[in-house]
């Protein structure tokens, strides 16, 4: 096979390594006799609101990786793209042990691969398990599934055990169809969370790899505020889950930036989009780091308020990070407060501004409905902006259901940055 170009930087890979101090996941895994290998059913995609527990949005980390000199990093397994796949090293292509860790305890009732990016039939896995731990990372593993994949073909699902809970999933390739390298388009866990444990404040100040090199960051309610090396304008976002959006702005670059941040808040990762456009593949230039202070370091340059009045400004269009709706409502949550007031300051410093808020969705569900969603979550806005002293003749709502999407809805972190709210300057 032609080595195919890697196309994130290599450093990228270090969250997703063990740490030095940490002795790999053992090369093989072995299944009680009694676990018999599991037959593939036939499946499509899985529906849009489906949550995949192993998925990067909803904060899964990769805490052992066997395989850190892989062509392309194990994370791309993860991100819900068949098409950023997996490739391991040459000549090391099964007997690789990885272990994500789930944002929460989960019980996972069945799991899916996708493998038909692999780019020959020989690069496909064949025998692979899957187990589960309540115990560690390390210990206390039982089976949910052996399978047998087909090569080449996506939406391969397996039932799991349904005895099995935990919150450290192994996944183990044993065989490929006879290849040097190995490829997994990606691997989903389905299932359902069994607690449900606030992210911790990010506040604090970070290291990471290339893309930032330092990160300091303060949390208010939804709102995270700070600053980047290299930024030519202050971080300004809002979080989700355990997913940070903003725009990532440099002298060379500027697109659509997240962070997903581990279970206890300590570790990151994440990417930016050199694009503001719709791109059903985007390209992703991944980072990662840790918390290295709980203090975050003074960022020079504008406040909160004077970066959102710099963009009404000057582009007349603000897209708002930071305001949280409940599940398929348009029920704010107490958490958005500190963004919608600090909105409602800067249109108070400009009291001739009109703006409209539109209101946009992700594609779940049918148009009719997230029309009528989106327009309840505009006029939610609306409400509270009313509610903080803002002339309501002055404020415009639309809802715009899911017309307008700012990246893939195939992907939960696509489908997060479209369920989005702005500010168009009239």
């Amino acid at each position: 096979m032609q080595k195919r170009a890697v196309i994130l930087f290599a450093t990228f890979v270090c969250l997703l390594s063990c740490k030095k101090s940490e002795a790999p996941a053992p090369a093989t895994s072995a299944l009680p006799a009694a676990t018999t290998t599991a037959t593939a059913t036939t499946a499509s995609a899985p529906a849009n609101n489906a949550e995949d527990l192993v998925g990067i949005a909803q904060g899964a980390i990769i805490v052992r990786n066997p395989d850190k000199e892989s062509l392309h990093p194990a994370y791309m397994m993860l991100d819900e793209s068949p098409i950023h796949d997996w490739v391991s090293a040459e000549g090391r292509a099964t007997n690789l042990a990885f272990v994500i860790e789930l944002a929460e305890r989960s019980a996972i009732d069945h799991v899916e691969f996708d493998t038909a990016s692999s780019e020959l039939d020989t690069h496909a896995p064949k025998d692979l398990t899957v187990e589960l731990s309540d115990t560690s990372a390390d210990a206390g593993f039982k089976p949910i599934a052996k399978v047998t994949l087909k090569a080449k073909e996506d939406g391969q699902t397996f039932p799991a055990a349904a005895s099995v809970q935990g919150r450290w999933v192994k996944l183990t390739v044993l065989t490929n169809y006879g290849g040097g390298v190995t490829q997994i388009g990606e691997f989903r866990a389905f299932g359902k969370k069994l607690t449900n444990t606030p992210l911790p404040s990010v506040t604090g100040a970070y290291a990471t790899t290339n893309l930032f090199e330092k990160l300091n960051l303060t949390q208010n309610g939804t709102t995270v505020t700070g600053c980047y090396q290299g930024g030519v304008e202050p971080l300004n976002g809002g979080i989700e889950g355990h997913v940070l959006r903003f725009t990532y702005h440099t002298d060379v670059d500027k697109g659509p930036a997240l962070i997903v941040f581990s279970p206890d808040g300590k570790a990151i990762f994440g990417g930016f989009w050199k694009t503001n456009g719709v791109e059903q593949n985007p390209p992703f230039s991944a980072f990662d780091g840790k918390r290295v202070g709980d203090k975050p370091e003074p960022c020079p340059g504008a406040k909160p308020e004077e970066v959102i009045s710099k963009a009404l400004t000057e582009e007349k269009r603000l897209r708002l990070y930071g305001i949280n709706f409940d599940s398929d409502s348009d029920h704010l949550r107490d958490e958005s407060k500190p963004t919608l007031d600090l909105v409602a300051s800067v249109l108070k410093a400009h009291a001739d501004w009109k703006v409209t808020i539109e209101g946009h969705t992700d594609s779940t569900a049918t148009p009719e409905h997230n029309q009528t969603l989106s327009e309840g979550r505009a006029k939610a806005v609306k409400a509270y902006l009313t509610g903080a002293g803002i002339e309501a003749a002055r404020l415009t709502t639309k809802g715009l259901g899911s017309t307008q999407p700012v990246a893939s809805n195939d992907t939960a972190l696509g489908r997060a940055a479209n369920r989005r709210v702005e500010l168009v300057r009239e």
